[in-house]
């Protein structure tokens, strides 16, 4: 090695080495297989440890599930928070935004040719946001259908479909109680953002090339489909619609926000419906 590439990976004298740093052949460092999985593991774990075990020990009837399962969920994607948090101030030195800015490629959309910022591009979440509300009412249910055809797998737990927030015996209890809309923003904001998103899109997607080449964002979709333990049985329409929707475009434009935004729309769609449980009205 010579003594050029050295410098350049330890940047100027006195400050710490960063990983954002790009090593030979102009790629930032790369994570190993072993440690993309276990990165992926520390996230999914405690997702399928709240639905799977701690929910349907503890909870006693619909509404007690639809509670528990609701802040088990938060639970689990405030962790994900905290391991991006862990995974930044390891590598970078630092959690400030500069930092978070340059490695989870939180900045406008860059040009692929010569990476330069360019604005313009922003005009592509339109698209992306129709293409992932198309994909949620029609691509993904039918993908659903599909898989559990081909490879039968687990059912929601008793009283953990989506249909039982609306359901008689929640619905009425659900009236006036403005804290459960505060719950469900608190999950959505780590769900769709400083959860999922910091630690896929942001933390693993710039570190994969080293492994899976130009199909990194395509195992990024995979990963993030096989992180829905608790949800086994959307994992193939999730795949979808993490790879060629979210993923590849992160990729492709090196910002975080053309997954983010489209990602948030279900919550608005969500926060609709809750909204209209709240008043009562529903």
């Amino acid at each position: 090695m010579g003594g050029g590439t050295t410098q350049n990976r330890l940047g100027p004298p006195g400050q710490r080495p960063s990983s954002s740093t790009p090593a030979s052949g102009g790629l930032p460092v790369q994570y190993s297989l072993a440690k993309i999985l276990g990165i992926w593991a520390a996230a999914t774990l405690p997702m399928g440890l709240g639905y799977w075990v701690i929910t349907p020990a503890v909870a006693d009837g619909p509404y007690d599930t639809v509670v528990l399962a609701t802040v088990t969920l938060a639970a689990g994607l405030i962790w994900q928070f905290v391991l991006a948090l862990l995974i930044l101030r390891r590598e970078e030195g630092s959690i400030r935004r500069a930092a978070m800015v340059r490695r989870l490629w939180l900045q406008v959309p860059r040009d692929p040719v010569n990476g330069r910022p360019r604005k313009r591009l922003l005009w592509l979440l339109a698209p992306l946001g129709i293409a992932f509300v198309l994909n949620m009412m029609y691509v993904a249910p039918a993908v659903e259908k599909l898989q559990q055809y081909l490879l039968p797998g687990p059912a929601p737990l008793p009283f953990q479909k989506a249909e039982t927030l609306f359901s008689a015996e929640v619905a009425p209890q659900m009236k006036g109680a403005w804290w459960f809309l505060a719950l469900f923003l608190t999950l959505s904001i780590f769900n769709v953002f400083l959860g999922e998103e910091f630690l896929f899109r942001g933390i693993l997607l710039p570190r994969m090339q080293g492994v899976f080449g130009s199909a990194d964002w395509f195992a990024n979709g995979v990963l993030f489909g096989l992180y829905h333990v608790h949800q086994p049985w959307t994992a193939g329409g999730i795949m979808l619609t993490s790879g060629v929707i979210m993923s590849l475009p992160v990729k492709r434009y090196r910002s975080m926000w053309l997954s983010v935004i489209p990602h948030s729309i279900q919550t608005v769609i969500v926060f609709g419906m809750l909204l209209g449980l709240m008043r009562g009205t529903t």
